[in-house]
């Protein structure tokens, strides 16, 4: 994919037996469905979305676990993501939202 891009680990992760030490990803092939998709993910989760996507960390982790999950054709899930450290996950919904906000 042309416009994927990577994000390098500061902790690896194990996805299907493999050790993952960055995660491909690319917002510029989103749709409009897979936006509205991850509201559902979210809920599945129990993580509420709040009224100001804008301002939402949750919605900017999963904005970015989507984008993952497009640049691996679906081999890394939003319940992966959800694995890394929490300092990847602020460097991957701050991608997010600088992509889709500022």
């Amino acid at each position: 994919m042309e416009n994927t891009k990577t994000l390098k680990l500061t902790k690896p992760i194990h996805v299907n037996g493999d050790e993952l030490k960055e995660i491909p990803y690319c917002f510029e092939e989103m749709t409009a469905r897979d936006r509205l998709q991850i509201s559902i993910e979210m809920a599945a989760e129990g993580i509420p979305l709040t009224a100001v996507e804008e301002f939402d960390n949750s919605y900017h982790l999963f904005l970015f676990a989507k984008a993952a999950e497009i640049a691996s054709n679906k081999k890394i899930t939003s319940a992966d993501i959800l694995r890394i450290s929490a300092k990847d996950a602020k460097t991957a919904g701050a991608l997010a939202r600088d992509f889709f906000y500022l």
